[in-house]
């Protein structure tokens, strides 16, 4: 055996041990909520919390949707993750093509000022986001829960990443055919960032979908509360109720999953073109 052939041997290990590594909970979540409670209590210190075996049923899952208005908590999580998706996608693709592809006085400035944001915990803003939500009166309101996701200078920064290695020429022939900035970017721009936009949309999906915090700040009834804070009703103060806790998140789950499924090809493929790592 080579020293290429031992190195992507070795490689192909370290890929699968990582590769369980983040499946094993998964799967742990998945098996347990077919699990009654006394047996996942059971199980848990062993590898047979990973193994569906017992009295398995889908009880758990009953109990979710008997104790909990599911789906009303799961249409308004999917409303709010889908508006974000679809509005923040748009508004960073939109600054990160202007600071990519266009040149204008203060540019530079601008640009450093996002980068500076983008050490800045998203806890030390929020109490200043949420005071500037409840002024313009959009506490319990849809637009009020997008609102941390509409423009974020990590998702700025991939699309300015993008349009900046994309070809000026395309710009300039553009602009000589009489076409303006905004027609550039609708026509042109955007149908050739697919990629990125998957890849944005996906980490927008994500983080409004898992959520807490926010939520938690500017929801007052059950009108617009999320699943995030539904599963905290399955927290009792004298007992867990940890068969519906995972039949719970593994309801949660799936429509993420689906999502990186669908668009899994355009994810790598940006992944590759930005070079992001981890």
């Amino acid at each position: 055996m080579g020293d290429k052939t031992l190195k992507k041997f070795l490689f192909y290990i370290l890929y699968t041990a990582l590769a369980v590594l983040f499946i094993f909970p998964l799967v742990y979540m998945v098996v347990s909520s077919f699990k009654n409670d006394d047996q996942i209590v059971r199980d848990m210190s062993s590898i047979a919390a990973f193994i569906p075996y017992g009295e398995l049923s889908i009880q758990n899952y009953r109990d979710v949707f008997q104790k909990l208005n599911f789906l009303k908590y799961f249409t308004n999580s999917m409303t709010i993750s889908l508006c974000s998706v679809a509005i923040g996608t748009l508004v960073n693709a939109m600054m990160g093509y202007v600071l990519g592809m266009l040149q204008f006085k203060g540019k530079n400035l601008l640009f450093a000022v996002i980068l500076a944001f983008m050490i800045v915990p998203n806890e030390s803003i929020i109490i200043n986001r949420f005071l500037v939500v409840n002024n313009l009166k959009m506490v319990n309101t849809l637009p009020g829960l997008m609102v941390p996701w509409l423009a974020m200078p990590m998702y700025i920064y991939l699309f300015y990443n993008h349009f900046r290695r994309m070809p000026y020429e395309l710009v300039d022939a553009a602009v000589v055919d009489g076409e303006s900035y905004v027609g550039i970017f609708w026509k042109i721009m955007l149908p050739l960032s697919k990629p990125i936009c998957a890849t944005v949309a996906i980490m927008i999906y994500i983080h409004a979908w898992g959520d807490l915090l926010w939520p938690t700040m500017v929801t007052r009834d059950d009108s617009l509360r999320t699943l995030p804070q539904a599963l905290r009703s399955l927290f009792q103060s004298d007992q867990t109720l940890w068969g519906q806790v995972f039949a719970f998140g593994t309801l949660a789950t799936i429509p993420v999953f689906l999502l990186f499924l669908t668009f899994q090809k355009q994810f790598v493929e940006s992944l590759a073109s930005t070079g992001i790592k981890g």
